[in-house]
């Protein structure tokens, strides 16, 4: 409990530092600090903002860590009675009276929230928006982001998301809001580079979710309340309708529901209590939302879309099953045994602790490796060049095998035995060169990860050759390490055999199995038919849409139909 308190106070002092450092580099004076707090943390990007134009104008309502199957089965099950009203009775399998659902929706690799909602809304895959996680290193910079910290403790950067701008300046693709050049507004939404207007939580929500999340599930302290989390989604809501009553509609409008996500990482029973929160916190915010839209005259004339980043999948939150980055017993210790100097667990690292020779991130279902060419750095003290690749032979090989051997036998590392499901790499390219893709390392050399497959069938991982070159092959490819582990996991496992990168949950994602991998693409209009909304979204998009297919599709319902 003393450990949550100094956390909350941490956590206000650096918000409310961020908040003054956030409106000093935007010119503003000190006192208005004040003022965007008591507004609820209303922020204009624009001024003056784009003209609205009107219809037609579209709302995506984006909804974290909810899966495709939670969401339909939400709906369904009548738990969200005001979208339900919206989509009208389901006509067909996924087609509603004014809806349609696309099937077989899949994220990007990782699954996880930063690196999904960057795709989201560029429409680029990670090796080309620079945000492959939830946490990264930049060798280029030497620098370690994370956002949404997993292996590291600091939440620095989690509050500069909102009080720093920090998305907007990682973010290597233009955004939909840049693309669309209408007015648009973004509620609580850390990718908001081009929007006129951005409502961010007050600093006591986010600061008790923050504390809530820090550290993890502890076995002196299972319960959770889930008040921090609903707070901040219904925050979300109420803002925006304050905003709407300020600034008008907007023409383009992003509404992001943190919480859910956050919630289901703790609560007891991940899936049957995420389909709870959708009923109990999610659909009462749409419906306010949408019942300001409707008093403003704006509903008729607007698209409505439903999105996510990824699933979960339960887990168990013991450390047998936890895969963290600290102790003789974690997966950095292969390197360690490799002779590797490992960068400390931590943001920001001292000049004389420099000269690390690996680093690792971590995002649940995955971990990423980076290397260093240990011949530009043989003696400790010694910086290294990280901007030139690792050595094949010397560097990446050893650390493939190792890792590989380490889950077959618990070789080295005895506890990662049975941990590991599949190890990549590839040959290294230095910054400023595209990456390579990602091969299986299969015990004696890289295969191509089609052929592997063809050899090895493994149906769970959906579409996994393309999904990783999207990770990997690029021009920020090299941000997803050198070498990327996979943990065992996945629903067609018993829980007691899923494990996962980081400290310990009731549930986690990231992987390319369906439970974490296919999302809801649900797009909805109160004056069209459901049959006329699928052709309008496979004109726009194919057969087959992916998370990748959401941008063009906003930029296309934003445009009338002819």
């Amino acid at each position: 409990m003393k450990r949550r308190i100094l956390l909350v106070l941490l956590v206000l002092v650096l918000l409310a530092a961020g908040l003054l450092g956030y409106m000093q580099f935007r010119g503003n004076a000190p006192d208005e600090v004040a003022e965007l707090v008591s507004q609820g943390g209303e922020k204009v990007l624009a001024d003056p903002m784009k003209p609205a134009r009107g219809a037609p104008r579209v709302i995506v309502f984006a909804l974290d860590g909810v899966g495709d199957g939670e969401l339909r089965r939400a709906l369904a099950g009548g738990v969200m009675p005001r979208t339900a009203a919206l989509l009208g009775r389901e006509t067909a399998p996924r087609t509603y009276e004014h809806g349609w659902s696309a099937t077989g929706v899949l994220s990007i690799l990782p699954s996880t929230t930063y690196a999904a909602w960057a795709s989201t809304f560029t429409g680029q895959p990670p090796a080309r928006t620079g945000v492959p996680g939830n946490e990264w290193f930049a060798r280029e910079e030497m620098r370690f982001y994370a956002p949404a910290p997993v292996s590291v403790t600091q939440h620095e950067h989690a509050l500069q998301v909102y009080t720093d701008q920090l998305m907007s300046r990682v973010l290597r693709a233009p955004t939909v809001y840049e693309r669309a050049g209408v007015r648009s507004y973004v509620s609580l939404q850390a990718f908001h580079r081009g929007a006129d207007l951005l409502t961010v939580p007050a600093p006591e929500s986010y600061g008790r979710m923050i504390t809530e999340m820090a550290g993890g599930l502890t076995s002196d302290d299972e319960s959770v309340s889930q008040e921090a989390y609903e707070e901040l989604d219904r925050t979300a809501a109420e803002s925006l309708v304050e905003s709407i009553g300020r600034h008008g509609v907007a023409d383009l409008q992003t509404v992001y529901f943190p919480g859910v996500d956050l919630y289901t990482h703790v609560a007891a029973h991940p899936l049957d209590d995420q389909v709870s929160y959708l009923g109990r916190v999610v659909d009462p915010a749409i419906g306010r939302i949408l019942e300001a839209y409707r008093r403003a005259g704006a509903l008729d004339g607007t698209w409505i879309v439903f999105v996510a980043d990824h699933g979960h999948t339960p887990v168990l939150s013991d450390d047998h099953h936890t895969l963290g980055a600290e102790g003789d017993d974690e997966p950095p210790q292969v390197l360690r045994n490799l002779g590797f100097r490992m960068r400390p667990l931590e943001l920001d690292v001292d000049s004389a602790d420099a000269d690390y020779q690996a680093a690792v991130a971590y995002q649940g279902a995955f971990a990423y490796v980076y290397l260093a060419d240990r011949g530009t750095c043989p003696r400790p003290g010694t910086r290294c060049d990280w901007k030139r690749g690792p050595r094949m032979e010397q560097d990446v090989l050893p650390v493939a095998r190792a890792f590989w051997e380490a889950s077959r036998t618990g070789a080295g590392v005895p506890a990662l035995r049975g941990t590991i499901d599949l190890v990549f790499a590839r040959p290294p390219r230095p910054v400023g060169q595209d990456a390579l893709p990602f091969q299986v390392f299969d015990g004696r050399r890289l295969v191509p990860v089609d052929e592997y497959l063809a050899a090895h069938p493994r149906p769970e991982l959906r579409d996994l050759a393309r999904r990783l070159d999207g990770l990997g092959a690029g021009p920020y490819g090299h941000h997803a390490g050198d070498v990327l582990l996979l943990a065992r996991t996945g629903l067609h496992l018993p829980v007691e055999e899923r494990f996962y990168f980081s400290s310990g949950y009731h549930s986690w994602h990231g992987s390319p199995t369906p439970q974490d991998s296919e999302i809801p693409l649900l797009v909805a209009h109160p004056g069209v038919a459901g049959g006329a909304i699928r052709a309008r979204v496979r004109r726009a998009v194919g057969e087959r849409p992916t998370q990748l297919s959401i941008t063009p599709l906003i930029l296309d319902l934003l445009r009338a139909e002819p």
